[in-house]
């Protein structure tokens, strides 16, 4: 069997910038078992390895998709459903239309194409949930002095979750200089998963990153950021969908405004890789908390091919 696959740099329009993705296309759901699809996303070694399957639904396109990383399946992961949504309705086989709804583990996610900016639009399927803080972050853990930390009030650092499996401490760093001297590895990093939720432990199975962050500027109702995402044994990631989705859910209910209203961040990632990303996340909120957590990006497309099943 052969299955057709693109690769795509995702949250760039610049070819080798942004977050490589790998694009599978699968001719129905039950055509690969979950070892094949976990071996296929090794050998391509991107942070994530997306799989499609065809759309259904004669209305509204729903498309099921599966997000690998190299080692695990994700319940959810930004630039895998970015990506798929440049590649479903931007270039592919729902090219002219510009709706669909990505069918994911962590529930359906509707997504958006504006062919004029070449911009995917995904309202995350969130199940926001900030746990307490997290006191024992060391500096000399990400190479740098306590000092280079900027803790929240009551000391530590924040703990969010945008879904039940996909988790990041909120690390704000005091400028751009402590930014670029990030080093270490988060493998040392042990979360407490006791907390307010007799779940709490259930949110923490999946996936646990430092997302790094300073607040460069606010203009026009738009917080402009920069931030690095470590995670592993010395292993970063150019752009971080998720992280960046966490981390807009939290400054909006922790940092913004009270009341209803939206909030709009503008991240960049990968600068200190080499492979600067630019990553858009709107947060509205109403009478109940959030309802609704938008995130946006562009892609572009490196290689086509075809692997051997």
């Amino acid at each position: 069997m052969l299955l057709d696959f693109i690769t795509l740099d995702v949250f760039t329009d610049t070819r080798y910038a942004g977050n490589p993705l790998a694009v599978v296309s699968v001719p129905s759901v039950d055509a690969l078992t979950p070892e094949q699809k976990q071996a296929i996303a090794k050998e391509f070694n991107f942070s994530e390895t997306v799989f499609i399957y065809p759309a259904t639904n004669d209305g509204m396109p729903e498309v099921a998709v599966s997000i690998y990383t190299p080692k695990q399946e994700l319940p959810f992961a930004g630039h895998p459903t970015v990506g798929s949504t440049y590649f479903l309705l931007g270039i592919g086989p729902l090219k002219g239309r510009r709706e669909a709804v990505l069918k994911t583990l962590s529930g359906l996610t509707p997504v958006s194409y504006n062919p004029t900016t070449s911009r995917g639009s995904v309202s995350v399927a969130h199940d926001v949930l900030i746990h307490r803080p997290y006191r024992e972050l060391s500096g000399k853990i990400l190479g740098l002095s306590d000092g280079d930390l900027v803790e929240l009030p009551g000391g530590g650092v924040a703990l969010s979750s945008i879904v039940k499996g996909m988790t990041f401490l909120m690390v704000q760093v005091k400028d751009l200089d402590a930014l670029g001297r990030l080093r270490g590895t988060t493998q040392d990093i042990v979360i407490d998963a006791t907390g307010e939720r007799k779940d709490e432990k259930d949110w923490l199975v999946n996936f646990v990153g430092a997302y790094c962050f300073v607040v460069t500027g606010e203009a026009e109702g738009v917080t402009r950021v920069r931030a690095r995402m470590l995670f592993g044994i010395g292993e970063e990631d150019p752009a971080t969908g998720s992280a960046a989705s966490a981390f807009g859910a939290w400054m909006s209910l922790t940092n913004a405004p009270a009341g209803q209203g939206e909030q709009r961040y503008e991240i960049t990632q990968g600068v200190e890789m080499g492979r600067r990303s630019e990553i858009g996340v709107s947060v509205r909120k109403g009478e109940r908390g959030i309802e609704e957590v938008m995130l946006q990006g562009q892609a572009v497309k490196v290689m086509e091919g075809q692997i051997e099943i």
